[in-house]
């Protein structure tokens, strides 16, 4: 007979389930600020994808931002199972928390940035959350409670990865006392709010400073010297095996100017639905990604990332052309073609696959076609609804705006993809 019982299995291993904890409508109101928080968040992410030139901290606002509509996006489905009608989401919860977030798309460079974000906002959101499963009753309110903690563990690891890049982002004492200067100012704007999730004891609300007008991101490509930079490539024949091959790691890698192009869609679009900015955000996600599928391909094949150079006129393309314009091109015009066979995104696997053998390439353009199938019906969907006339009227415009993204590609000469002189392939070898 056992005297000692395990009794952690019971309830199904929940905890909380003797107290109270929050009511519907408290639990409600909390969860919906924070979807309001992340989605925010998403936002000043996806601004700072664009006007950030050091590659490693861009890639990273890439996967934070869209990780935040993640949250988002969970968030507010919670929210809709809690009685609350679905015109209430899209309602700002509090106008402090609302200038807390203008205030902050203003910071002015990325020391502030990143210093504001790791030590005040990222914080500030994981102690939400912890607080939340402190006070909610784990059994009463259990699918909020799992979500909270899939969200919590993004939030650990988070700081991790700002602190990072935060330790090699270079400051001067000018940038520590402007990154000083800008937690202070905004931590007015939280206090006024009541916290992220507006439990705290509020303050008055301080005049509005930076964001009296309303934050624009710079239309400017934003780079460091992680690699050279090119217009345009020269594309090689299929038959080059090793100089294609070197021509679809280039083009991959230069597919952040895509990404950034996606950031200023999601961030100057106004006023359309939820689903447009989950779709946008994962979009630009997937072109961060892919961006890395050509870094990391060159890195395994050279030893060193940077052997062969981006291009750059896709993203002064993106720079110049409106939202809807870019967006059109890319998920009509670009993408759309891509799935034609042959050429299309399968032949391009299949040249990784048959011609150049190279396994880890055949795997990132077996997910980039994947991924490329998912863009064109996204973009489908959302630009039959965002294009007065919808799908059917569209081709002029698309077809313009091809033609405006011809004219910009054709203003320099392209240039064949060589590999720097110091780097020597590691795996490929051509049969």
């Amino acid at each position: 007979m056992m005297n000692d019982r395990d009794d952690r299995c019971r309830y199904a291993g929940l905890d909380r389930v003797h107290a109270p904890g929050l009511s519907v409508g408290e639990s409600a109101m909390r969860l919906r600020r924070l979807a309001y928080v992340e989605m925010r968040l998403m936002r000043l992410f996806a601004s700072r994808v664009v006007t950030i030139a050091d590659r490693e901290v861009k890639l990273l606002m890439g996967r934070l931002q869209y990780e935040a509509c993640m949250h988002a996006d969970g968030l507010r489905a919670r929210v809709l199972e809690m009685r609350v009608a679905k015109g209430r989401l899209d309602v700002v919860p509090d106008e402090a928390l609302a200038v807390f977030f203008d205030e902050a798309e203003h910071l002015p460079n990325a020391p502030a940035f990143l210093a504001v974000v790791t030590h005040l906002i990222k914080p500030a959101l994981r102690q939400a959350y912890q607080a939340y499963l402190r006070e909610a009753n784990h059994l009463a309110d259990y699918p909020s409670v799992r979500l909270i903690k899939q969200c919590l563990a993004d939030e650990i690891e988070h700081p991790t990865l700002l602190e990072s890049v935060l330790n090699r982002t270079p400051f001067t004492d000018a940038d520590r006392e402007l990154a000083e200067a800008w937690q202070h100012s905004l931590m007015r704007y939280l206090s006024a709010a009541g916290g992220l999730d507006g439990t705290a004891p509020r303050s008055e609300l301080p005049p509005r400073k930076a964001s009296q007008v309303p934050y624009r991101i710079p239309h400017e490509l934003t780079r460091d010297d992680s690699f050279a930079r090119v217009w345009d490539f020269v594309k090689p024949p299929y038959e080059h095996v090793a100089d294609h091959l070197n021509y679809m790691m280039s083009i991959r890698l230069s597919e952040i100017n895509v990404a950034e192009g996606l950031a200023i869609v999601l961030f100057e679009t106004q006023d359309m639905p939820w689903s447009f900015y989950a779709d946008i955000s994962r979009h630009c996600w997937d072109e961060v990604r892919h961006s890395m599928f050509g870094e990391a391909a060159i890195e395994a094949t050279y030893g060193d990332r940077a052997a062969l150079p981006m291009r750059d006129y896709e993203g002064v393309f993106a720079m110049e052309a409106p939202p809807l314009e870019q967006y059109a091109v890319l998920g009509l015009e670009v993408e759309g073609k891509n799935m034609k066979y042959p050429p299309g995104k399968r032949l391009e696997w299949e040249f990784c696959r048959d011609a150049a053998r190279h396994e880890l390439m055949t795997t990132f353009q077996d997910f980039d076609w994947a991924d490329e199938v998912l863009h064109v019906n996204i973009a489908r969907r959302q630009l039959d609804h965002w294009f007065e006339g919808g799908l059917e009227h569209i081709a002029p415009f698309s077809a313009a705006g091809r033609e405006h993204r011809t004219a910009v590609k054709q203003r320099h000469a392209p240039v064949p993809v060589i590999p720097s002189s110091s780097s020597q392939s590691k795996e490929f070898t051509e049969p």
